[in-house]
């Protein structure tokens, strides 16, 4: 089965004095035989990108009937409210602590919980499976207790992996140490070692699309924003 994925917000880490910017990477799969699936919905700032990027592809929200939640932080999940028809997907590990999150860790939104409650929210309990023929979910604790990344294999080979925050950037990859790491069992550094060991092309969180060559990874233009002051 043909699988394919777009990227319709480019993920980025910029960050300003007293907060960040910290938008997440929005992607599109394709999957011969099943309709579209959105992996991530990004945040109230990327709203318009998002909404933008889909009516290019000729998409509207309601086109869009499967939702996959890499971890439920705000800037991955807030804007599940464009698609009420969808089917969600999250780890179970993730929704119990999604209720209960470390105490540092600011990013959970109860009011978010409350919204996916009254959704067709499906919780995925096993480590690893199949969301659809050829596109692979698999566990990858760290950045949180309950994250998932989804994978799969080009017809030329090319192994590809959309992270989510398991892999928020290239610096994360390359020394394989996850910046903000809240799971109290510090499975960080493993998550990460398994996407360098099984990805040729990875869809970070929080950083443009990196690609495995003879030299190390590569990408191929640095994260922009474009600021306008008035």
């Amino acid at each position: 089965m043909g699988i394919r994925h777009h990227t319709l917000v480019e993920g980025n880490c910029l960050s300003f004095k007293g907060g960040a910017f910290g938008f997440s990477a929005i992607v599109l799969i394709e999957a011969d035989g099943h309709g579209p699936i959105l992996f991530d919905t990004g945040h109230h700032a990327t709203r318009r990108l998002l909404l933008e990027a889909l009516k290019h592809r000729g998409l509207q929200p309601a086109d869009i009937r499967t939702v996959f939640l890499s971890h439920l932080h705000f800037d991955h999940a807030n804007n599940i409210d464009l698609f009420p028809g969808a089917t969600f997907y999250a780890g179970a590990t993730e929704w119990a602590y999604a209720h209960e999150p470390a105490q540092e860790d600011i990013f959970c939104s109860l009011g978010m919980n409350t919204y996916l409650e009254r959704q067709d929210l499906r919780l995925i309990h096993d480590t690893e499976g199949e969301l659809v023929p050829g596109l692979h979910y698999r566990h990858v604790p760290g950045h949180t207790p309950g994250s998932y990344l989804l994978h799969y294999t080009r017809e030329t080979g090319e192994r590809v992996v959309l992270a989510g925050d398991a892999c928020k950037t290239y610096r994360e990859l390359a020394n394989r140490h996850s910046a903000d790491e809240y799971d109290q069992e510090r499975r960080a550094s493993a998550s990460l070692q398994w996407i360098a060991d099984n990805a040729d092309i990875v869809v970070p969180g929080h950083f443009p699309e990196l690609r495995r060559t003879e030299s190390g990874w590569v990408w191929d233009e640095p994260s922009r924003l474009e600021l306008i002051i008035r």
